[in-house]
């Protein structure tokens, strides 16, 4: 529920079921990824000058928009998407996305690149706050995973190992929480109700 964002208050007032849209905002428009020539970029104009819509135009090479009275509110735009959004497809297709980068954030238009898994996990920012970290796995050997992303100034956080094999911490739960013997942990095992193998095979996935 709560990362439904807004889709409970406008539930609230339309009476309607919010439905899918993609990668784009419900009220705010241009809001949403766009094709570039190498990949995708987000593009957010909701908040920050009353002129971006303009600026926007112009490096789009898209002035003609600017006098058509289906895009020239908010609202509107929102309400033509569907005719607007082709236009701003064709227009960021004719650059890479750093290229939209540098252009859109010298003029204060909110952006951002819709980066790849590979990308992430190339990010300086995310090698600075170490959210990758290698983990040695019996099988797969030396697997690179997501860490944690809570940080305490106080106390060491983040990923010590691998995920555990299937079953294995299994005998150690039921000794340590409900303080069961070896011969009752057997007994479990025997009857099928504790089972310690016969996990996916991890070597034939890699």
């Amino acid at each position: 529920v709560s990362v439904l964002e807004n889709a409970i208050v406008r539930r609230a007032i339309t009476g309607k079921d919010p439905e899918p849209l993609g990668t784009r905002h419900p009220s705010a428009t241009p809001f949403q990824a766009f094709p570039t020539a190498d990949g995708y970029i987000v593009v957010a104009l909701a908040f920050g000058g009353e002129n971006q819509w303009q600026l926007l135009c112009g490096l789009l090479g898209k002035s003609e928009l600017l006098d058509d009275e289906r895009f020239n509110t908010g609202p509107r735009r929102t309400a033509n998407h569907a005719a607007l959004e082709p236009m701003l497809n064709d227009g960021f297709s004719k650059r890479t996305t750093a290229a939209w980068m540098d252009e859109l954030m010298a003029v204060g238009i909110p952006c951002g690149p819709l980066n790849t898994v590979g990308e992430v996990m190339a990010d300086p920012q995310v090698a600075h706050r170490k959210m990758i970290v290698e983990v040695e796995h019996s099988e797969a050997g030396r697997l690179p995973i997501a860490n944690t992303p809570v940080r305490m100034s106080r106390s060491e956080t983040g990923i010590s190992g691998p995920p555990p094999d299937f079953g294995v911490d299994g005998p150690d739960v039921l000794r340590e929480l409900l303080g069961l013997d070896d011969e009752a942990i057997d007994g479990l095992r025997e009857r099928g109700v504790l089972v310690t193998e016969g996990g996916p095979d991890i070597a034939s996935l890699l």
